[in-house]
């Protein structure tokens, strides 16, 4: 049996047989952040641009747009809400699959539902599917796939979207090859677009293309059947050091146990790229410090891992999108203002005259450590220890190290912290009773999918 067989196999007959309460639980959370994020996105400009563009969005169509009262064919509804999902970068990140897990994935289960009519367990159980696979393909990929230059969230989650597609669809073996061949001519997204709305588009395209790559496969449209196997294989293409014995030595690990369970998901409190988490709290800790006064700060220094000033690029931003990927702005927004919230990162805050003596006040430093000639730095460069010191004039010396910010699974959050930020974020164009009839809609025993999707419909203000 090839890996490509192997891995189909995993999928859509052993893995979902693996599938436990706690499993389901951690999925649910998913869920609850991923709606939170792609809800406050809804009704961006960015969102706006790209449905009226490409003409997605009306009164027919199987599946619905978060938070609209508009449908559209599956695959073009998971366009859509992927990029909502990510479009803030509020999203979910997992440190083994190095990218955003929920924004490629939960898009297409939820369009794919609403056309089969399943249930929300169903589409969970689907969820978690996906997720292992982009996730576990995050160690033979990488670190090399995201060093070169290609988006994680983008490659490993088109192919997760496609397996959830697949399970939700019933394909057997041989057609879930076929998906993931034609998934594999779908997928790209490469990290020079980070600050970019192109960024975010990474999920909704991955979305979209496992969605479409699941129903050419139903379908009968062919595709190379051994995708991951043998010369110009797609782990070949992506990864300088792509060994197939590596995942073939894996594949037993897979669904035992599962990721989203055992390693778990990131879960943000503030709206920006994973890599800023850590710092932000630093510079929140350091705030709260006493005889801190922003107007005295003479140097801010911040020592990270080697991969820092290769992901988060923009020092001096001038537009949201680029702040939500510059260490230099954030540092100095949190300093000056503490919490960083979604207004943190307009087109207008990012130029606040305020800011900018600050942020040109920020310097990195890539300690020894903290290089990618260390090996356990290059498989996870942004879980290590981010230290943040703040000289002043009058000789105060600030320090504050962070390793696990809240929301990751070693300083985790729950169900309520989640409830808390979609109420936050739902706050303002929507019925403000939102919150509460979502988390009883949740509760519901074989609560369909279409019925919480709807429930977001109906809640909007205005189309």
């Amino acid at each position: 049996m090839t890996l490509t067989e192997r891995i189909a196999r995993l999928c859509v007959e052993t893995m979902p047989g693996r599938i436990g309460a706690r499993e389901l639980a951690n999925a649910r959370l998913c869920l609850i952040d991923g709606l939170a994020v792609a809800m406050a996105a809804s009704r961006s400009s960015q969102i706006t641009l790209l449905r009226e563009t490409l003409e997605i969005g009306g009164a027919s169509g199987s599946a619905s747009l978060l938070g609209h009262r508009l449908r559209a064919k599956p695959d073009d509804a998971a366009l859509i809400n992927g990029m909502m999902v990510s479009l803030l970068l509020f999203d979910d990140n997992h440190s083994t699959m190095r990218g955003h897990p929920t924004g490629p994935v939960l898009p297409a289960v939820l369009a794919l539902s609403q056309r089969l009519g399943a249930s929300l367990e169903t589409a969970l159980r689907a969820f978690i599917i996906g997720y292992e696979m982009e996730c576990r393909l995050g160690p033979v990929f990488n670190p090399s796939q995201y060093e070169v230059g290609w988006h994680a969230t983008a490659t490993q989650g088109t192919f997760g979207a496609a397996a959830s597609a697949c399970v939700l669809l019933g394909l057997d073996v041989e057609q879930t090859c076929r998906a993931f061949g034609i998934a594999a001519s779908h997928l790209g997204g490469v990290r020079r677009n980070f600050g970019t709305m192109t960024m975010s588009f990474h999920s909704g395209i991955a979305a979209s293309s496992g969605v479409r790559a699941a129903m050419l496969a139903q379908g009968g449209f062919t595709a190379d059947p051994h995708i991951f196997d043998g010369d110009r294989c797609i782990g070949e293409l992506l990864s300088r050091e792509w060994k197939p014995a590596q995942l073939e030595a894996q594949l037993p690990l897979w669904g035992a146990p599962f990721e989203i369970f055992d390693s778990g998901p990131l879960f943000k409190l503030f709206p920006v790229g994973r890599p800023l988490v850590a710092p932000i709290e630093a510079a929140l800790e350091i705030r709260a410090m006493p005889g801190f006064d922003a107007r005295l700060v003479t140097e801010i220094t911040a020592e990270v891992s080697y991969m820092y000033p290769r992901t988060v690029v923009h020092n001096a931003p001038t537009t949201g999108l680029q702040g939500k990927t510059s260490l230099h702005y954030n540092l100095a927004a949190a300093l000056l203002f503490g919490r960083p919230k979604i207004a943190t990162y307009s087109d207008e805050a990012v130029v606040d005259p305020s800011i900018v003596p600050l942020r040109d006040k920020v310097r990195l430093v890539v300690p020894p450590h903290l290089t990618d000639q260390v090996e356990a730095v290059r498989i996870l460069p942004f879980d290590q220890p981010v230290t943040i010191i703040v000289t002043q004039s009058n000789g105060l010396v600030m320090r504050s190290v962070v390793q696990f910010p809240r929301g990751m699974p070693q300083n985790p959050v729950g169900e309520v912290d989640l409830m808390e930020k979609f109420s936050d974020c739902v706050a303002e164009g929507f019925d403000p009773a939102l919150t509460s009839n979502l988390k009883s809609l949740l509760d519901t025993p074989g609560v369909s999918v279409d019925a919480v999707v709807e429930l977001l419909a109906g809640a909007a203000r205005a189309s």
